[in-house]
C-alpha cells in the first residue's frame, strides 16, 4: 500500500458517514488486490496523524507462549519492538509489523486488543492487551 486517499475519506467524515475499509485495494491499473489490513490500518492512522492505533485480534494481546493467555506482554517500548517479534506467529506477526510500520511513521501509541471482550475498543484504549508506546 503506497498512499490513502485522505481527501475522500475526510469528506465522508466531514458529512456524517463512517467508512468501513477492508484489505481489497486498488492497484495504479484500476484492478482489486488485497492488501495486510494490519499494515493499511498502520498507514492510515499515519496519514490521518492519529495519536493511537488499536488493532484487535482473538486473543488478549502479544503473547510470551501462544497456548497461555496469562503470558500476555503488557507492555513494550518501541525501541525494543524488534526484540518481541520472535513471540509473535500466525497472524500475530502482521499485526507486530503493522504495530512496527504505525509507530515509525508517527503513530504514538499502538495497542493490541481483544476483539472478544465486551467493548474491546473501549478496553484498549483503558490499557487492556498489548501497549506498545
Amino acid at each position: 500500500m503506497e498512499k490513502i486517499n485522505t481527501g475522500l475519506l475526510t469528506l465522508l467524515l466531514d458529512h456524517g458517514y463512517m467508512p468501513v475499509l477492508c484489505p481489497p485495494a486498488m492497484s495504479y491499473e484500476s484492478e482489486l488486490i488485497n492488501v495486510d489490513g494490519d499494515r493499511a490500518a498502520a498507514i492510515l492512522a499515519a496519514a490521518f496523524k492519529a495519536e493511537t492505533l488499536v488493532i484487535l485480534s482473538n486473543v488478549p494481546g502479544l503473547l510470551r507462549d501462544v497456548h497461555d493467555a496469562g503470558s500476555l506482554v503488557r507492555r513494550i517500548a518501541k525501541t525494543h519492538l524488534s526484540s518481541y517479534m520472535d513471540l509473535a506467529y500466525g497472524r500475530m506477526k502482521h499485526k507486530m509489523m503493522g504495530a512496527a510500520a504505525a509507530l515509525e511513521q508517527g503513530v504514538g501509541t499502538v495497542i493490541l486488543g481483544d476483539a472478544r471482550l465486551e467493548h474491546p475498543i473501549q478496553q484498549a484504549l483503558q490499557g487492556q492487551g498489548t501497549v506498545i508506546r
